[in-house]
């Protein structure tokens, strides 16, 4: 053995480069000079990415560890305009990168133009000197040469930037990283890179706000006195959303907007929302949307090319793994996969949590453009989805709203009702376009099928918005298959919906049309749970009498076909009708006998409806502390009985008898919270009662200036709402509360305002009992000057 080395080369072709073993040395020429004229110009217009752009050029400090930057992105992101940007700013600082920067633009994508990872050795190896007929011929070698000649210049105190556009989905891109740790690397590409020792960075779409801005700024830089972005702002965001943020589809659109220098905003956004496919107006010469998602598409097998086409089918903006293995007809882990290898690629976004999947606005077009291209069927597939959804929400809504002893499934679905809750509430929006997908695809039968359990569900949570949408086309479907059950059905439930958003008029219309179709019927539960309904409207209208006529029935209906859930619900109606006419001990053995029912029937939350009812008449007959216990029996409910509106509304009733048992305090607390449950859930009606009964603690309190402000935020929410009875309640209150200051004046004009709403409302008692206070006042206080 011995402690020395001795080389032998023979073989060899010496050009002032030594090979030795595995490591090759580099004797540089005296002016190194790597291709900087050939890294392209950065655009003038960059907007958003400014985290990014910080991010990078952070990551290829000298002080820096981190050496290589992998920027990933679905195609027209802006991989390249970042790679640019960052290296153009990076040169221009003082000893970043005095060696310069060698740039090669791979076209990972495109099988005409792609440069292979051995070709771009030999463009890098020539950049950095090497004479062509020492560059050696296989991509190993070239590579070692190629890391030694940069780890040379990096001990030479000449860092070189390397930059690696559109990099191709191949792991000979290793041969093209260095191996020095000094040279930094910045990569793009249409996929994944996290098999590289790199920081990884994936771009998603701009928002509006940065997606308008690169548009304005691409405008302005060709056209400096443009003013179509100032004059048209609103336009120009709804651009930007049909772009999806997209920026290559934002550049083409200024430079359409360019050529045409008169062309407004508007007409550019009416043409993109037209029936013309959109991706056919997002190109400009050698500039196009389609083409760059087709150089991706082309790189797919027949298994992800297939889920990729089939994405565009379903409905909703985000999907789950099991929606997709539906349109997919493969198994869940296969799915997945395919979910996973589309991601990698940015063809698909992964979501939150896990198992959430994306489509972005523009390759959503161009999958249906594929799928359209398609000479297979996909019509079962569709179909397979939309079963799927209805069976879903049917056995979710099933868990959520029935008692255990009517679910029908063996093995539920959903463990628990909080489960079932979670599911519909992440696929909510999914849902509702489904439905109204199915129905303008003239599947009636689906629609109305899905329209059943999904209304139940809306209407319950408060999506109201959302459930007359699914409820106006369910409706109409089951008019054009004429399924007059489901028809009569939908219309009961239309005219709950229409009630909660006090649309009273045409509620009590839907009502009565369902009421009438279940007589021709003569299908007694179904027009037992349409009396009901129709019932809750009248009530709202301030129809008592005719309102305790429709629940009667509804209750002797649903007796006859021994519906003892139906019973309950009809008889705990009629007591809170009572509680509205006065009739407080009427009211209170309705209300518990519909409690005990719901008990014996396992119905925890019609139990604690009924009792939180009971608790108000209890109230009312001046039994306060008793009321209190019924109200904290239904606090000490199970979680997850009582919804989100439930508890507001019980906690409001709760703070009323707060306020009668002299609690201002604990009535004020209780109040905040369902305040806020209702502005949540946009209740303008709801919160103002509450509004309403807040001012009334302030009255108790004597806190008079307090009470006039949340009097007058009442009044403002009433107006909205449109209930004149209640806001003849509020403008007396508000009297009481200027009088208390001295502002009789006011006082007065609200007492008249009042009466008269009073009057029109059909409250004949209350608004005599106004009047006479007005004369009160004008009696004590004479004409009073209005105070400054």
């Amino acid at each position: 053995m011995t402690d020395t080395t001795r080389n032998h080369i023979g073989g060899g072709v010496f050009f002032d480069l030594v090979v030795q073993g595995r490591t090759v040395n580099l004797t540089l020429p005296d002016r190194p000079d790597p291709a900087l004229a050939g890294l392209p110009p950065a655009s003038a217009a960059f907007a958003g990415r400014l985290g990014q752009l910080d991010q990078v050029l952070g990551a290829l400090a000298p002080a820096t560890s981190a050496t290589a930057v992998a920027v990933t992105g679905l195609a027209g992101m802006g991989k390249t305009e970042l790679l640019l940007q960052a290296a153009h700013r990076a040169l221009r600082e003082e000893d970043w990168f005095p060696g310069g920067v060698l740039f090669v633009d791979l076209h990972g994508y495109d099988p005409e133009r792609r440069v292979s990872p051995k070709r771009a050795l030999g463009t890098l190896l020539r950049a950095l000197g090497i004479p062509p007929e020492h560059i050696p011929p296989d991509i190993e070698e070239r590579a070692r040469v190629y890391r030694s000649a940069l780890g040379a210049l990096t001990a030479a105190g000449r860092r070189v930037l390397v930059v690696l556009d559109d990099v191709p989905a191949t792991d000979t891109i290793r041969h093209l990283l260095p191996g020095d740790g000094g040279t930094a690397t910045l990569l793009s590409a249409r996929h994944s890179l996290a098999e590289l020792d790199a920081l990884a960075m994936s771009l998603r779409q701009l928002p509006a706000d940065e997606g308008a801005q690169l548009l304005g700024d691409a405008l302005r830089t060709a056209l400096p006195e443009d003013r179509r972005m100032a004059d048209e702002a609103g336009e120009a965001e709804r651009l930007v959303t049909l772009c999806g943020g997209l920026p290559l589809a934002l550049r083409i659109l200024a430079s359409l907007l360019v050529d045409v220098p008169t062309r407004p905003l508007s007409h550019l956004r009416r043409d993109l929302e037209g029936t013309l496919p959109t991706l056919s107006l997002l190109s400009r010469e050698a500039r196009a949307v389609a083409p760059a998602f087709e150089l991706s598409y082309r790189g797919l097998n027949d298994g992800q090319a297939r889920l990729f086409r089939l994405m565009c089918l379903h409905p909703g903006p985000d999907f789950s793994t099991e929606a997709a293995a539906q349109l997919y007809g493969g198994s869940g882990k296969e799915t997945e996969r395919l979910l996973e290898d589309l991601a990698r690629r940015h063809l698909l976004e992964p979501g939150e949590p896990y198992g959430r999947w994306r489509l972005h606005s523009l390759v959503r077009h161009y999958s249906w453009e594929r799928l359209a291209a398609d000479t297979g069927s996909w019509d079962e597939c569709r179909t397979r989805l939309l079963a799927y959804f209805h069976e879903m929400t049917t056995l979710a809504c099933e868990r959520l709203f029935e008692p255990a002893a009517r679910q029908t499934a063996v093995e539920p679905r959903f463990s628990d009702r909080a489960e079932a809750l979670r599911w519909l509430e992440v696929e909510r929006r999914t849902l509702v376009a489904a439905a109204v997908s199915a129905h303008e695809a003239g599947d009636d039968t689906t629609c109305v099928a899905l329209a059943v359990p999904l209304a139940r569900f809306l209407a319950h949570m408060r999506y109201l918005e959302d459930a007359e949408q699914v409820l106006l086309a369910g409706i109409q479907s089951s008019r054009r298959c004429k399924d007059a059950f489901h028809h009569a059905a939908l219309l009961s439930s239309l005219g709950v919906v229409l009630a909660s958003r006090r649309k009273l008029g045409k509620s009590t219309r839907k009502h009565r049309k369902a009421v009438k179709i279940c007589r021709k019927l003569k299908d007694p539960r179904a027009l037992a749970g349409a009396l009901n309904n129709l019932g809750l409207s009248l009530h709202e209208r301030r129809c008592f009498d005719e309102a305790m006529r429709a629940h009667a029935e509804a209750a002797r209906l649903f007796k006859r076909v021994g519906d003892r859930l139906g019973v309950a619900r009809a008889l705990s109606n009629t007591g809170e009708t009572m509680i509205e006419l006065g009739r407080g001990e009427e009211a209170a053995r309705a209300l518990r006998k519909a409690a005990k029912i719901f008990r014996k029937q396992g119905d925890l939350r019609g139990y604690a409806q009924a009792l939180g009812s009971l608790a108000r008449a209890t109230r009312d007959d001046g039994k306060a502390e008793l009321a209190l216990e019924l109200h904290e029996r239904v606090f000490g409910m199970p979680d997850g009985v009582l919804l989100p509106h439930d508890r507001a509304v019980e906690l409001s009733n709760y703070a009323c008898t707060l306020i009668t048992s002299g609690d201002f305090d604990a009535a004020l607390t209780a109040q905040q919270e369902a305040l806020l449950t209702f502005r949540r859930l946009e209740e303008r009606h709801a919160e103002a009662m509450v509004l309403g009964n807040m001012a009334l603690v302030r009255h108790r309190q004597g806190k008079w200036s307090k009470a006039v402000r949340l009097h007058t935020l009442a009044l403002e929410a009433f107006l909205e709402s449109k209930d004149d009875h209640r806001l003849a309640q509020e403008f007396t209150s508000l009297a009481v509360a200027l009088l208390r200051q001295g502002c009789n004046t006011e006082a007065l004009e609200n007492l008249e305002l009042a009466a008269d709403l009073f009057h029109r409302s059909g409250d004949t008692e209350r608004a005599s009992g106004t009047i006479a206070l007005a004369d009160q006042v004008r009696r004590r206080h004479g004409t009073v000057a209005r105070p400054a």
